[in-house]
């Protein structure tokens, strides 16, 4: 019999072990869930630096080398919310496995692809299969670590992941890209993932305890799983297709549908909940100050997306580096993100209000490297620029999840992780279309380095400033610094 059979899946994991030994399985667990929750953003950043062989091997229109990457950011944001709700509603372990398999598959689908068409329909499979996954992390967390101090620790563990997840993403891109093992080219970047996904299968299997579900006779609330996603649709692919198809009527159209999308789902939810029915998304989340301001933070902080592309286009494009040290110029962000959870997890009654001095290191530092870029002054200042918004970013993020779900029920977890995740995806869309879209007409079409330096610190400037507005968003109230400290 399993840990995870043993735990049971009313939330009590661990239940018939001693203390020691339901630390020590806590911990485990929370490594094995840190593992699957490593590869879906590594495919993120991974594919970036592989589109120029990926047109190249394919033959792909710029249109379908565009899509490689949107068709997963879709994919991945317009499921994240029904992901999270399945793992509640039947079980985050059942989930997190069903989400690493379908992971790994879609890994191989997109590794063998024969056609740009193939690509683009297994990318948004893989996303989709990454929005069953990632939840499960998050919400297993909430369920795993109550007490307020554990978390907080789990959560730097998270940090340092998705740190890690940027480091190794953009260097084993470029990496794998121009050592090119077993002559496979850009397929390398997509099969590397299988191995990982079996190990961590298998791990998982073992480790990993059933937290959520147990619930007699309820069903996925269907209508409001379509609404949520024809919403987040509307949203994140017209921001993704727009500027690549020269903002045509339509994508305004579909955007124009948003709010209204919005308006129907709230009202469907309120409408099952009456009807004794379990709604996709129970509203009353949203009268839980925390969870609706870290929202709210949430989708700005993700604005910094921008800053990973525009920094490598800037470094490729402008200054003609080669893919390896493409990767390496972004290594010193993702050491700042390794290095930030760490300096600060002593410093306990400095807790409420991490968030705010983390994003406040990030955004005068984001700004310095705008000011840097644009006077054409690289090197070892340049780096420890980097670093040290790495490093702010490091401080402010592990604070963010643990705001926003810290006073989240445990059997709502899984859809308000899912909730945050999405609010942080629909954030990297709207900095990617907006940001992006700003780049390309500073650049104007002149392709000098002098130009590419112009235009990326207008662009950093300006994803500083939606950084700026989340940290005074982020500046936490009286209530909430005495909560904090009392944990």
């Amino acid at each position: 019999m399993t840990v995870a059979e043993r735990s049971g899946a009313n939330g009590s994991v661990f239940r018939h072990h001693a203390p020691q030994e339901r630390y020590a399985l806590r911990w485990a667990a929370l490594i094995v869930l840190l593992a699957g929750g490593f590869v879906p953003p590594v495919n993120f950043f991974i594919v970036n630096v592989a589109l120029a062989s990926i047109h190249e091997s394919l033959h792909a229109t710029p249109a379908e080398v565009q899509l490689v990457v949107s068709g997963y950011a879709a994919g991945y944001a317009v499921f994240l919310i029904t992901g999270g709700r399945l793992g509640d509603l039947y079980g985050r372990r059942r989930c997190f496995l069903l989400g690493v398999s379908a992971f790994t598959l879609t890994s191989l689908w997109c590794g063998v692809a024969a056609t740009p068409a193939q690509l683009v329909v297994a990318r948004v499979v893989q996303g989709a299969s990454a929005a069953v996954l990632l939840p499960q992390v998050l919400g297993s967390m909430r369920a795993l670590f109550p007490d307020e101090r554990e978390l907080a620790k789990a959560m730097s563990g998270y940090a340092i992941m998705m740190g890690l997840a940027a480091v190794v993403g953009q260097f084993a891109g470029g990496a794998l890209i121009q050592w090119n093992p077993f002559d496979l080219g850009w397929r390398a970047v997509f099969l590397l993932s299988a191995p990982v996904g079996v190990a961590t299968l298998i791990a998982g299997a073992m480790l990993v305890p059933q937290t959520g579900g147990g619930v007699a006779n309820v069903r996925l609330d269907l209508g409001g799983a379509f609404l949520a996603s024809a919403t987040l649709a509307s949203i994140v692919v017209p921001l993704s297709e727009g500027r690549d198809q020269g903002w045509p009527f339509w994508v305004f159209a579909v955007l124009a549908l948003a709010p209204v999308l919005a308006a129907v789902f709230f009202r469907y939810e309120a409408w099952l909940a009456a009807r004794g029915g379990m709604p996709l998304v129970d509203t009353a989340l949203f009268r839980i100050p925390s969870f609706r301001r870290g929202v709210l933070v949430a989708t700005l902080f993700f604005f910094t997306t921008s800053f990973y592309l525009l920094f490598g286009l800037y470094q490729q494009e402008g200054r003609g580096v080669e893919p390896l040290h493409t990767g390496l110029a972004i290594v010193p962000y993702g050491i700042g993100l390794f290095l930030g959870p760490l300096a600060s997890a002593p410093f306990v009654r400095l807790r409420p209000h991490l968030l705010t001095l983390g994003m406040a290191v990030q955004v005068t530092f984001y700004a310095l490297i705008g000011v840097l870029v644009a006077l054409g002054i690289t090197g070892w200042v340049l780096s420890a620029t980097v670093l040290l918004a790495g490093f702010g970013q490091g401080i402010a993020f592990p604070r963010l999840f643990a705001s926003v779900l810290g006073e989240v029920p445990a059997d709502q977890a899984g859809v308000a992780a899912g909730i945050t995740n999405t609010a942080l995806q629909v954030g990297a869309a709207v900095s990617v279309a907006a940001i992006g879209s700003l780049f390309f007409s500073a650049l104007a079409g002149d392709t000098s380095e002098r130009s590419y330096a112009h235009a990326f610190a207008i662009a950093q400037w300006t994803l500083t400033t939606g950084l700026f507005f989340a940290m005074l968003l982020s500046i936490p109230r009286r209530r909430q610094v005495g909560a904090a400290r009392a944990g």
